[in-house]
């Protein structure tokens, strides 16, 4: 029982640490879906396999989910 005690307290701090970040995604995540129209993401991300790659990652960056 004790080890289950431990794991919840991990996992506890994890999240108190990753709270701050997760919610500044979220208000990104936010923000970018209000200001910038689906359909122009949309065409940056049908290009070739390269690019359409390179250019999720750099949209998800402000993401950390």
């Amino acid at each position: 029982m004790e080890i289950v005690v431990q794991v919840v307290l991990a996992a506890l701090s994890v999240l108190r640490e990753a709270a701050l970040y997760l919610l500044l995604g979220l208000l990104i995540a936010g923000l970018i879906r209000v200001y910038i129209r689906p359909e122009s993401i949309a065409h940056y991300l049908q290009r070739g396999r390269f690019r359409s790659v390179l250019y999720s990652s750099l949209l998800g960056i402000p993401i950390p989910i």
